[in-house]
């Protein structure tokens, strides 16, 4: 089996995972728990996964968890932190699929994010590419023909803060381990996570407790699985195998709670996939010429 395919492979099963998780997201919030209590269950499972690796790394480098940027590592936590809230409320509301086809409008906040901050250039094609996301996001939301709910815009909001989070990463990622970022982003996101949802804190029932560690587990394989499949195989190829998160979570929705989301959607997400795929296609491009 060549690189390419296990690369497209592992995608597939971090798109997978990705699905469940929402699933099991989306169960818990039929039990009564909210969106920030459930952003909780995520970040603390995702400490309890790193507690092995933090436990070695004090014994043998120790300095490496207070990094110089720290503050920013702490500002990308926060950031996480209100992308995750919003896009786990919407999750409390909204059909899997349609959240995952509004999620779609993520890489073309990474676009809008590295001219804007990064001041890195953008040329017509990308520019194009993002105006035709945007009209596929607007024939998905549909603002003045249906009623328009405000989950909607918790959805956005996860979009442009994964966005700016993957700008973040992408600048200190030389600097700073990806497991410290980890570390800082689920602390943060578990301790605010804690202090906003305490109030209304619905204690689990040993019924619950698969639904929660799943949520921990399936977010971790699809972390680890992204990095597997990177590794094999550019990311330009990869990219499009995520958009089979729509027909596979659709499946998820149909199966486990007959949910499913009407034509408008599916038109909106293809039209989202031909503008990222605009995008991919011109950064793979533009790659093997500054390689020649």
């Amino acid at each position: 089996m060549n690189d390419a395919i296990r690369g497209m492979l592992w995608m597939l099963a971090q798109t997978t995972c990705m699905c469940a998780m929402m699933a099991c997201v989306r169960q818990l919030s039929f039990e009564g728990f909210e969106g920030p209590q459930l952003v909780f269950f995520r970040a603390a499972a995702g400490l309890l996964v790193l507690l092995p690796w933090l436990a070695v790394t004090l014994r043998r480098e120790p300095e490496i968890l207070i990094p110089r940027e720290w503050k920013f590592i702490l500002l990308r936590g926060f950031i996480a932190l209100c992308g995750v809230m919003g896009w786990f409320m919407a999750l409390t509301g909204l059909s899997i699929s349609d959240v995952v086809a509004v999620q779609f409008t993520h890489p073309l906040f990474v676009v809008i994010g590295a001219a804007l901050v990064l001041r890195e250039t953008v040329g017509v094609w990308r520019w194009s590419a993002v105006l035709v996301g945007f009209i596929g996001a607007l024939i998905i939301i549909r603002p003045g023909y249906v009623p328009f709910d405000p989950l909607v815009l918790g959805v956005l909001i996860s979009a442009m803060s994964n966005a700016t989070v993957q700008l973040i990463t992408k600048h200190y990622s030389l600097r700073i381990s990806g497991a410290v970022m980890i570390l800082y982003m689920n602390a943060v996101m578990a301790i605010g996570a804690l202090a906003v949802c305490w109030p209304d804190w619905i204690w689990p029932h040993w019924s619950h407790l698969g639904w929660i560690l799943a949520i921990g587990a399936l977010g971790t394989c699809a972390h680890i699985f992204l990095a597997r499949g990177m590794k094999v195989a550019d990311a330009s190829m990869l990219g499009p195998v995520d958009f089979l998160r729509l027909p596979i979570a659709s499946v998820f929705g149909w199966f486990l709670f007959r949910e499913y989301s009407d034509i408008w959607t599916w038109i909106g997400a293809g039209i989202i996939f031909i503008a990222v795929l605009i995008i991919t296609r011109r950064e793979a491009r533009t790659m093997r010429q500054e390689r020649a």
